[in-house]
């Protein structure tokens, strides 16, 4: 096995991916969430307008994460296989599920730009009907994905805090931040009238993802390095 081999682990190619996918996710689902006036159809629609490349940036920054997502599901699974391959398995089912979602989530986003900016067959009350049902369905889309994400998550991290294969302190992080996600993600999908403060969850997710993603993309996995030092004996 030569060194370049060595280096390119599961471990190591989920750190890069794992970064990716949280940048372009978190930049397009901030960006395209700034547009949005609470309540108010046409002004959102106005803002729309007024900077529509901006949004469909944004939506494609979301759909670039979504296909990066299938990479890291495969490359997440890999590396968890050695150490269960139940644990695997449920990690890389979870992961493409939440992918799916996502492209779901993004695809109705795409198609709100041309219902919010150009006049509607439908009139001024069908445009804001139809808004209303696109984005109640892509809401549910992505609080399915959160709760897909989280799950794989908090199984993954258990799996490597277990094994020990990163430092334990940042496999709990992630896994606090996994069961944040996902009681923010229940509650916002079965009770969505209510005012559920998740903000703390996403800051916590998304300092993980990114701590955790360098990580391995500088230092690997220990399981990885102690199997090469095993091999150099």
């Amino acid at each position: 096995m030569t060194a370049n081999s060595q280096f390119w682990t599961p471990a190591r190619l989920t750190g890069p991916l794992l970064f990716l996918v949280t940048v372009t996710h978190m930049a397009g689902f901030q960006i395209a969430n700034s547009f949005v006036v609470s309540g108010d159809f046409a002004a959102t629609g106005i803002k729309m307008a007024q900077s529509e490349g901006l949004y469909r940036l944004a939506l494609l920054s979301y759909s670039a994460s979504s296909i990066l997502s299938v990479g890291l599901a495969v490359s997440f699974a890999l590396w968890i296989a050695p150490i269960s391959r139940l644990g695997a398995g449920l990690v890389l089912g979870w992961r493409l599920f939440e992918a799916i979602s996502s492209t779901v989530t993004w695809a109705i986003r795409f198609a709100l730009v041309d219902n919010q900016t150009q006049p509607s067959l439908l009139g001024a009350p069908g445009a804001e009907a139809l808004h209303r049902l696109l984005r109640d369905t892509a809401n549910a889309a992505f609080d399915l994905g959160a709760i897909g994400l989280a799950l794989a998550t908090l199984i993954g991290f258990y799996f490597l805090f277990q094994a020990r294969s990163l430092p334990r302190l940042l496999s709990a992080i992630a896994m606090l931040g996994a069961i944040l996600f996902l009681v923010s993600s229940v509650m916002a999908l079965g009770w969505p009238e209510t005012d559920i403060p998740s903000s703390v969850a996403f800051a916590v997710t998304l300092l993980s993802n990114l701590v955790i993603g360098l990580w391995l993309m500088v230092r690997g996995d220990r399981s990885s390095q102690a199997k090469v030092l095993a091999q150099q004996a």
